[in-house]
């Protein structure tokens, strides 16, 4: 099982957007997909159709005490199933800091998941503490997103200082562009002459779109309802990319 995470330090640059893009992408390509609703609101879970927090203990999971595999639910879509947000994870930097191995916690929770799924996709929230270092150890690849600003720019390379800080070594950051409005001349000379930190970034950006606005009024995968619009298509072909 191969376990992608969508990660920034910054909220609001499309990340949840692509976490659940990219996991139906990866379902309608024949995977078996988990997509991992890490964020305490549960934005991911909700674009799937589930409105009710499971109400998962932090303290029981990360102990060992009860299998977070109880809480996965099916979604509408074949081969992609679902561990939903729940408020309970705002208490996981606490409690991996408490445990015995807090570098292997994750590592050991998602360990089962290889019985059943090919790929796992997390949708992590934002910001640096115990749960993102453990994504950062656990994850193969970590997708950032990145809105062509200097803020957001800066946001990548803490994620990167971080990585080198914490002696991340297997972890592959693979930042992308996300929210890229052409019509604006600084996003435009981004995309065209990216910075160091962006030369190795998929050749595919996701462009500011209302289809991807309009993924709250439809709770669906923008494939689902647009499939041939501009945005079901980028979506569709960063997963190629990095797949």
């Amino acid at each position: 099982m191969k376990t992608i995470a969508l990660y920034s330090l910054k909220g609001g640059v499309g990340k949840t957007a692509a976490a659940v893009n990219l996991a139906f992408e990866a379902a309608q390509a024949g995977k078996h997909v988990l997509l991992w609703d890490l964020d305490p609101q549960g934005a991911a879970s909700w674009y799937y159709g589930i409105d009710e927090s499971p109400d998962i203990s932090a303290k029981r999971v990360v102990s060992g005490k009860e299998p977070l595999g109880r809480y996965i639910q099916p979604t509408d879509y074949e081969r992609l199933s679902i561990l939903p947000g729940d408020r309970g994870y705002r208490d996981w930097d606490a409690q991996i800091h408490a445990a015995k191995q807090p570098r292997k916690v994750l590592e050991n929770l998602i360990e089962p998941f290889s019985e059943s799924y090919s790929l796992l996709v997390l949708d992590c929230p934002p910001g640096i503490g115990a749960l993102a270092t453990s994504v950062l150890r656990a994850a193969d690849r970590v997708l950032v997103p990145v809105v062509p600003t200097p803020l957001s720019l800066r946001a990548l390379d803490e994620v990167l200082e971080h990585v080198d800080d914490k002696k991340v070594g297997k972890t592959r950051v693979t930042p992308f562009f996300s929210m890229a409005d052409r019509r604006r001349k600084m996003h435009r000379e981004m995309i065209e002459s990216p910075p160091a930190t962006m030369k190795k970034a998929p050749k595919t950006f996701i462009d500011y779109s209302t289809h991807v606005e309009q993924m709250g009024a439809h709770r669906a995968p923008i494939s689902v309802y647009a499939p041939r619009s501009r945005a079901a298509a980028q979506y569709r072909a960063l997963y190629e990319e990095i797949s």
